[in-house]
């Protein structure tokens, strides 16, 4: 089996959009199948390989599309032109390799090939909240829709007349190699260069407000007994950020780290948090987004380290966290979020039951997992 992935983003990238995809990548590819990512030739400032990047053996070719980089242009529309250009590229170069199954993040390359009878599947990370219409003509000729929780199943079935049995569930996962790390943890706290002496309360991922983190940080200021950690941030948002609360002693912005470093800084925390929003400061969209269509990485990264996890208490959540398995509370709440790093630091027995049994079900979502499910339903629908 040949497979092609296809995705209109940068690659590699410091947002956690280009973990899923190499990883999908890598985890298909070790399968034995052979593997071609396609990516857009446009401005990247990193100048690691994907390889080099996220730490993976080189055992798929990524290719780069010549793509009309309106983005770094400036221009209003930029996004769009770059969607354009690179899907009609891609069609051109690819539309002959019908032989071969497509896999893409890109509607126009999908709606282009679907067209003339490629087997395409779209792996859907985000509904699309705006122009339902378009995305119902431009998803039509795909063969499958891939997603990563089950309310865009729901969604692609009620708003896109998608039927259900070309749909199948893989969510995105975690690299169980990466998390073997077994050294005590102030050995860690050293090697980091993070504080110690307090207990530690950390969080990875960016500083989007409705992924939480002013929450999180109002949080700091009602327990200053405790450490708070956040690892990631692009420098615009770290310096918003420390706008807000460089006040805030017990706050420590460390920024990005490369994928492979995740794990240990996971491991030194005596609690994890996932403070998602209910809601935005900015577009409507991101209150939708967080409360039913995320499914964040980091999540199934918290679950695999063995640490304690305190959760928001929204239905995204709740496809894989439970009572069992972290402590929920109200979102928006830095009240509820401290009662909830207080119960888990209070209660031993509490801490150790809730971060065995999330470790226990992180093994359902691994990146291999998410690739044993594609290739399944790739074949089911064969």
């Amino acid at each position: 089996m040949h497979i092609i992935y296809i995705s209109n983003s940068r690659i590699p990238t410091e947002k956690a959009y280009g973990v899923s995809i190499v990883k999908t990548c890598d985890a298909i590819a070790k399968r034995g199948v052979e593997v071609i990512l396609l990516v857009p030739q446009v401005k990247n400032n990193i100048e690691d390989t994907p390889f080099s990047y996220y730490g993976i053996q080189e055992n798929f070719s990524v290719r780069y599309i010549p793509t009309f980089d309106a983005v770094t242009r400036g221009w209003r529309y930029g996004f769009l032109v770059n969607q354009i250009s690179f899907g009609i590229v891609v069609f051109f170069l690819y539309v002959w390799r019908r032989k071969n199954i497509f896999i893409t993040r890109d509607e126009v390359s999908g709606f282009l090939l679907g067209l003339f009878v490629c087997r395409v599947f779209y792996d859907m990370h985000g509904f699309p909240e705006r122009l339902v219409w378009l995305w119902r003509i431009l998803l039509k000729p795909v063969s499958g829709i891939i997603t990563t929780n089950e309310w865009k199943i729901e969604q692609c079935y009620k708003s896109l007349v998608f039927p259900k049995e070309k749909m199948v569930l893989a969510r995105n996962g975690f690299d169980p190699e990466l998390f073997s790390v077994n050294k005590d943890q102030k050995v860690l706290r050293r090697k980091l260069n993070l504080p110690d002496g307090k207990p530690m309360v950390l969080y990875t991922g960016h500083l989007y407000d409705w992924k939480g983190v002013y929450v999180l940080a109002d949080t700091a200021r009602l327990l200053p007994n405790m450490n708070f950690v956040f690892v990631g941030g692009t420098y615009y948002h770290r310096a918003d950020f420390e706008k807000r609360y460089g006040d805030v002693s017990n706050i420590f912005l460390v920024g990005q780290k490369p994928y492979q470093e995740i794990p240990l800084y996971l491991k030194v925390a005596d609690v994890l948090v996932l403070p998602n929003s209910a809601s935005s400061l900015g577009d409507a969209r991101f209150s939708v987004y967080t409360r039913h269509d995320t499914s964040p990485i980091k999540l199934f990264e918290y679950m695999a380290s063995g640490v304690p996890i305190v959760a928001s208490d929204l239905p995204s959540i709740r496809e894989i966290l439970n009572e069992k398995n972290a402590v929920l509370v109200k979102p928006d709440s830095p009240k509820d979020l401290k009662k909830g790093i207080e119960a888990i630091l209070g209660d031993k027995k509490l801490a150790s039951s809730i971060s065995k049994m999330a470790l226990e079900d992180a093994k359902e979502y691994t990146w291999e997992k998410r690739a044993e499910a594609i290739l399944h339903f790739i074949k089911v629908t064969d």
